[in-house]
C-alpha cells in the first residue's frame, strides 16, 4: 500500500524524455525512446566502434593508419539527439537512474566480450576535482560501478586521476582535443596495483582523445593492455 502511494506521488519517469512510465517493468525508457534508441550495429570500425558506411572497410577514417595507446573497444549507442539528451540528464540533471539503466544495458550487450578480455579492473575516466565538487559525481564512475557489479569485476576510481581542469572538449577539433589533454591525467603511484589489463569506461567517445590521454598515462605506469567501453559514440571528424 505504501509503495503504491509513493508511486502515485512520485511516478517513475523515462530517463531520457521524462514522460511518466506507464509500465516500469520494461526498464527506464518510455515506448517512444525505447524504439528510438537503437544500438550501434555492423558494419562498424573494428577499433573504435563507429558506424561505417562501407561494409568493406575495417577501420574508420579517424582510426586508419594511426597508432593508439588504447587497443580497441565498443560503444553501445550512436550519440544522436536522444542520447545527447540522456547524457545531459545524467551529467547535469543528476539522472542517476539513467546511469544504472545504461550500465545494465552495456553489461548485457558486451558482457561476453569483457569477460573474454579478463581485465584486472574497470577504470572510469576521471573528472577534475573541481568539476566533481560542482557536479557531485562522476558519470563514468556511475557507469563503471553498474557494469562492475553486473560482471563481478572490480572498479578502481582512485588509480587514474585528472591533474588539469582542461577546457571542455566539445568545441575543439581532433588536434586541439589531443593538445588540450596532453598532460591531463596521471596515476596515483602510491595506490598503483600495477594493473596489466585495464578496461576504461566513459560516457562519450568522439575522437578518442580523452581515452588516448588516459591510455598514455596508464602505459607509462606499466599497463600492457588497455581497452574501452563507452555508452555513446559520435560520428568523428
Amino acid at each position: 500500500m505504501k509503495n503504491r502511494i509513493l508511486r502515485m506521488l512520485y511516478p517513475e519517469k523515462c530517463v531520457v524524455c521524462h514522460r511518466v512510465l506507464k509500465d516500469s517493468r520494461n526498464g527506464k525508457l518510455c515506448g517512444a525512446c525505447r524504439s528510438g534508441i537503437l544500438p550501434v550495429e555492423e558494419p562498424r570500425c573494428k577499433r573504435c566502434s563507429k558506424a561505417l558506411a562501407d561494409p568493406r572497410e575495417e577501420l574508420c577514417g579517424d582510426c586508419r593508419g594511426k597508432r593508439f595507446y588504447v587497443e580497441c573497444g565498443f560503444a553501445l549507442y550512436p550519440y544522436d539527439e536522444r542520447m545527447q539528451r540522456a547524457v545531459r540528464n545524467l551529467k547535469y540533471g543528476g539522472e542517476l537512474a539513467g546511469a544504472a539503466y545504461f550500465a545494465e544495458q552495456m553489461a548485457e550487450r558486451y558482457g561476453k566480450w569483457v569477460r573474454g578480455l579478463s581485465p584486472d579492473v574497470l577504470i572510469p575516466v576521471p573528472v577534475h576535482k573541481r568539476r566533481l565538487q560542482f557536479r557531485g559525481f562522476n558519470q563514468a564512475a556511475r557507469l563503471a560501478a553498474g557494469i562492475g557489479a553486473a560482471l563481478q569485476i572490480p572498479v578502481d576510481e582512485r588509480y587514474l586521476i585528472r591533474t588539469e581542469n582542461t577546457k571542455p572538449q566539445k568545441n575543439l577539433d581532433s588536434r586541439e582535443r589531443f593538445q588540450n589533454l596532453q598532460k591531463g591525467f596521471a596515476v596515483r603511484g602510491e595506490d598503483g596495483a600495477g594493473y596489466e589489463s585495464v578496461l576504461l569506461i566513459d560516457d562519450i567517445y568522439t575522437t578518442g582523445a580523452t581515452l588516448e590521454a588516459c591510455g598514455k598515462a596508464l602505459k607509462e605506469a606499466g599497463t600492457k593492455r588497455i581497452y574501452f567501453l563507452c555508452l555513446c559514440i559520435g560520428r568523428g571528424e
